[in-house]
């Protein structure tokens, strides 16, 4: 009897042939952010949000938000419609800015044509100065398109089975006015604190640029929340905004200065609350945005940062803003909604009791 071959080692799962298996290599940085983005985006419905004893799941809700916004652009034809107008007209203008611009330097004897310039390098000098004149007109759509931005939120919540809502419309005047102060207080707001930090070298610097990161991304919360506002039936704007400034309290940024009781203290912080003082009197309006932003952090805070991941996706960052309006009419529908059940539950207890 022949003694049997011997037996070669069983194959390492996963391996070809006998080969060992190498440990898998790390994912990329870029390849993880790219699966947790495509996840989000998976994830993302026009569902209530979790429960509030879930910060997490509130924070991965907020995070949702600007994603859910351009699903919903993407399904709804007419909401993309109402969200391209505005992209397509400053398109426009920025092409015929354009087309102008080139036309004056071949007036000035620069002959792009003649010199042979034409075709490629031609084009290339079309669509420099088109995005030129795209990005010095990005600041003017928040106000010229604010009446715009009102319809779709409308819309978006008509479309969402929100409840009826009329747009929250507002004059060119008060829309302008609005802008500005929000320039102002996103520039400067923060420089009583951001102005000492630069002063403390290279690690102050870096703790005074993340604080206006984060200044930043509050007031993009804040913003969308604006403009996501709807009117119930029968509600008119000049009414609830009179009611609203009456109910106006002083802001989480400024609580600090003003809860100081030590004279001396109060007397070197008076330039600070003088300032701070300003800044709440430009703020006044955006009272219930900055009370809903305090109250729901975690939500808040994933919004923040989704509006980050939407500018941070290439070609879909166009329908950023659109996006915004239509994600904060969502969450501001499901907000009420939850708060009128907690109330009506807070209401069946008292009764039951």
């Amino acid at each position: 009897m022949e003694p049997s071959a011997p037996q070669a080692p069983p194959p390492v799962a996963g391996a070809r042939g006998s080969t060992a298996r190498y440990p898998a290599a790390p994912m990329p940085a870029r390849t993880r952010i790219r699966h947790m983005i495509v996840q989000l985006w998976r994830d993302a419905a026009a569902t209530p949000p979790p429960s509030r004893d879930d910060g997490r799941a509130r924070f991965v809700y907020g995070l949702q938000q600007p994603l859910l916004g351009v699903r919903l652009l993407l399904q709804d034809r007419e909401l993309l419609g109402l969200a391209l107008a505005p992209a397509v007209l400053l398109a426009i203008v920025c092409a015929i800015a354009a087309a102008g611009s080139m036309e004056v330097r071949n007036a000035n004897g620069q002959q792009w044509w003649s010199l042979g310039l034409a075709g490629l390098e031609g084009s290339a000098m079309f669509v420099v100065a088109f995005f030129t004149t795209f990005a010095a007109l990005a600041p003017v759509p928040p106000f010229l398109f604010a009446r715009h931005y009102a319809k779709l939120a409308a819309r978006a919540r008509n479309a969402l089975g929100l409840g009826p809502r009329a747009p929250w419309l507002k004059s060119l005047s008060q829309s302008i006015g609005e802008t500005v102060a929000q320039v102002v207080v996103l520039t400067f707001g923060l420089l009583p604190l951001t102005l000492p930090l630069a002063l403390l070298g290279t690690t102050g610097a870096l703790v005074a640029f993340l604080a206006q990161l984060l200044w930043t991304m509050h007031w993009i919360v804040v913003e969308a929340l604006d403009n996501g506002r709807t009117l119930a039936p029968g509600e008119e704007v000049a009414v609830v905004t009179k009611a609203e400034l009456d109910a106006a309290t002083t802001p989480w940024f400024a609580r600090p200065i003003h809860a100081v009781r030590h004279a001396g203290a109060r007397r070197w912080l008076s330039p600070v609350r003088g300032f701070t003082e300003v800044v709440e009197s430009l703020v006044r309006g955006w009272s219930p945005e900055l009370r809903l932003v305090e109250h729901e952090r975690a939500l808040s805070a994933g919004f923040g940062l989704g509006a980050f991941v939407l500018l941070a996706i290439p070609g879909v960052n166009l329908l950023f803003r659109p996006a915004l309006v239509v994600a904060a009419a969502h969450l501001r529908g499901q907000l009420e909604r939850e708060a009128e059940a907690e109330a009506l539950t807070t209401a069946d207890y008292a009764g039951g009791s």
